[in-house]
């Protein structure tokens, strides 16, 4: 990838996180000059890709991100399906349920309910897991075609997270044994310390892993008579998602 073209994506993903921002700010933010910066956000703006506010004149993203963000998900016409799924799972299990995609070998939330629960960052729509220690991404590569787990297995660094992540790929090829058999997959503080993760697979008619349906608490929360209670639970939802 062109550098150039790197720095313009990493500016349009800070200005995905913050109500708004400055050229001062973005450039110390991306470690470059304030000119270049200001060229960056310019070719935004008549691309109608960021606007600036008003009030501050800092620069926020603009619509037409909403046009790109409206194509991706009528690519994933499921989506539709699963929201008010989603919407019953959360109130039953009262936490947060999203479902997620792979894509660029990492799993990615498409979609997500918020429940009154804590909310787990890493669970926000937009946002990436790996594939090796969440319980999402464990679905999503333990439940693809043989063509499609070697894949992605074949792209896995297998980057530590915590003590308790999976470091290699005999470990990780036992992990996806155990996935399969039971049916779904645990991330137990594996990417992020204290936080459990649940996760079951999204299958079309013909068996194909399409998604992965997960939900996520703190560990005191999420405790194993928890995770006995919901799995079925989610299990009834993801057969219901794609009809």
């Amino acid at each position: 990838m062109s550098q150039s073209l790197k720095t313009g994506i990493d500016a349009l993903l800070i200005l995905g996180t913050r109500k708004s921002v400055g050229v001062t700010e973005l450039a110390q933010a991306l470690d470059i000059n304030k000119s270049t910066a200001f060229r960056i956000l310019d070719t935004f703006l008549e691309a109608n890709m960021v606007e600036k506010t008003k009030d501050t004149q800092k620069y926020k993203l603009g619509p037409a991100i909403l046009k790109l963000s409206e194509q991706y998900y009528r690519n994933f016409s499921d989506i539709a399906e699963a929201k008010p799924l989603m919407n019953r799972l959360a109130e039953e299990i009262r936490e947060s349920v999203h479902l997620c995609v792979c894509a660029n070998s990492k799993a990615v939330v498409i979609e997500q309910t918020m429940s009154d629960s804590l909310l787990v960052v890493n669970a926000k729509i937009g946002n990436s897991e790996p594939l090796h220690c969440s319980a999402v991404g464990k679905c999503l590569v333990a439940f693809a075609s043989e063509e499609e787990r070697a894949k992605m297995l074949s792209s896995i660094g297998f980057e530590k997270y915590t003590d308790k992540t999976i470091s290699s790929a005999e470990a990780f090829n036992a992990e996806l044994l155990r996935v399969r058999s039971q049916g779904w997959a645990t991330d137990d503080g594996e990417l992020s310390e204290h936080i459990r993760c649940v996760a079951v697979p999204v299958l079309d008619k013909k068996g194909n892993c399409r998604y992965s349906l997960g939900t996520s608490g703190a560990s005191s929360r999420m405790t194993q008579e928890k995770i006995e209670r919901i799995v079925p639970l989610m299990l009834k939802t993801a057969a219901n998602i794609i009809n």
